[in-house]
């Protein structure tokens, strides 16, 4: 799973009270209803302030691999050109082991990929 997959799949679980089978599973056939959808939402405003596109979660399926693509489709989307290659600068420069205490820190937090841009 990656780090924002992690984070929309502990966000399902709050609001279903059950974590997801896997990251393909659906929110409504795994017992999802129209409160848990608001409570979800509102986990995932709270953690990237995104609204998630009900419209592709919907068509798509809502899932955790969908929502969380959403997520990192709108964080990266949010940043202009100059941002972007910034970062990827800033990545480009790092080495494996501090690529991976970047990660750590941010699923540890809980705020996932991006979580401190928004």
């Amino acid at each position: 799973m990656t780090p924002t997959e992690e984070c929309v799949a502990a966000l399902w679980a709050e609001a279903l009270g059950t974590a997801p089978e896997d990251v393909g599973t659906d929110f409504f056939a795994a017992g999802g209803t129209s409160l848990n959808l608001v409570r979800l939402l509102a986990g995932v405003q709270d953690t990237w302030g995104v609204e998630l596109p009900l419209d592709r979660l919907f068509t798509e399926g809502f899932t955790v691999r969908g929502a969380a693509a959403a997520v990192d489709e709108l964080l990266l989307g949010a940043l202009d050109a100059d941002e972007l290659r910034a970062l990827e600068a800033e990545l480009d420069g790092m080495s494996e082991e501090e690529l991976s205490v970047l990660l750590a820190d941010s699923t540890g937090a809980g705020g996932g990929v991006g979580a401190e841009s928004a």
